[in-house]
């Protein structure tokens, strides 16, 4: 299948308009120098040679040298590219997963209640706006205004926290003094949780990229906050609906029922019996959703000018240089193939059914 990638790639290319020996010699150059520069670079073959002959260099670990200067070593570029995306993809993946996961748990559990209505419009709202117009969102507010933020914050806290009293004081006939405590200590810790974002907020950069090896890891962390947050949310909505589909269906099943019935607790149920079983769609999403990530972040990227793969890529295609686009897109290819594997590998963990499945 990578191969077929990596042909399709070199196919693809050729039919994308410009020349790399006008970005070589310049504008203002001969046709006799335009001939010289694509026979020097190889250009004057047909795009199956160069492309055999690119094969040929990945098989000896040789990904060929850049043809628009300045020269850099392809895998060097890549190796400086590579990292800032999959941090990114990385860190949008695990919050979403955070979000996701007590959102679409708590939502099938409150199935059709007011908690699950409020959610499930949050999550139609993120899945409707394009990610672009969620960066911008998030530059105007965190980096324009950041009061207005501190205002929101504050806000949804008390009123999170201020919704969790009241239905302690609703349900208090109805609730045990355990699950009437939990409800108290959880108002007290969103509070907790909105007054320290506000105090240790940073002020967070427009644009730009810093690594862990330049400015340590909490300026890396900082300029990498605004993008993970943007498309931790836009991959979050989707993942809770999933998880809140699936759930919902699973705690109407046999096994659940039974453990209500025997009086375990909810937190039992919910954490223990009802959510490993359900996570199948959700791990699958996930994994469909880092590999999208990988290469398909170009737009964030460009938005909060990240050197990720993404702008390679479409950088690449731009200057028409084969070498670089073939070696980025077979990495994300392959990085892509084995995050999918890893998937099914994760299966016999949920399920350990399937370990003993014979095909």
């Amino acid at each position: 299948m990578l191969i077929l990638v990596s042909l399709g790639t070199a196919f693809l290319i050729e039919l994308v308009p410009g020349d790399p020996a006008v970005a070589v010699v310049g504008a203002e150059g001969t046709p006799e120098q335009y001939a010289a520069a694509r026979e020097a670079l190889g250009l004057d073959r047909p795009w199956f040679v160069r492309y055999f002959d690119w094969i040929g260099g990945l098989l000896r670990g040789d990904l060929g040298r850049t043809l628009v200067p300045p020269v850099q070593d392809v895998a060097s570029l890549i190796a400086s590219r590579l990292p800032v995306t999959l941090e990114i993809a990385v860190l949008s993946v695990a919050l979403a997963l955070a979000i996701s996961i007590p959102a679409g748990t708590w939502s099938a559990y409150r199935y059709g209640r007011a908690f699950d209505r409020v959610a499930s419009g949050i999550s139609f709202g993120l899945i409707s706006i394009p990610s672009f117009m969620l960066a911008l969102m998030f530059i105007y507010l965190v980096v324009f205004t950041p009061e207005s933020v501190t205002v929101l914050i504050v806000a949804v806290s008390a009123t999170a926290a201020v919704g969790l009293a009241s239905a302690v004081r609703r349900n208090n006939a109805a609730s045990t003094a355990r699950e009437r405590r939990n409800r108290i200590l959880a108002a007290i810790g969103i509070l907790a949780v909105g007054v320290v974002l506000v105090l240790v907020m940073p002020d967070f950069p427009r644009q730009g990229f810093v690594r862990i090896g330049e400015g340590g890891l909490g300026e890396n962390l900082r300029t990498v906050a605004l993008p993970v947050l943007v498309l931790g949310l836009a991959e979050s909505a989707q993942l809770t609906r999933v998880l809140r589909s699936d759930m919902s269906t699973t705690l109407k099943d046999d096994f659940v029922l039974a453990s209500r019935a025997q009086g375990m607790p909810t937190r039992h149920i919910l954490l223990k019996e009802a959510l490993r079983p359900s996570t199948f769609s959700l791990v699958t999403v996930a994994g469909i959703s880092f590999g999208r990530l990988l290469g398909g972040t170009v737009i964030v990227e460009t938005i909060f000018r990240l050197p990720g793969m993404g702008t390679l890529i479409v950088e690449s295609v731009a200057r028409k240089e084969f070498m670089v686009l073939q070696a980025a897109v077979l990495t994300v290819a392959a990085l892509y193939v084995l995050v999918n594997a890893l998937v099914d590998i994760s299966y016999l963990y949920l399920d350990p059914r399937t370990r003993h499945v014979r095909v």
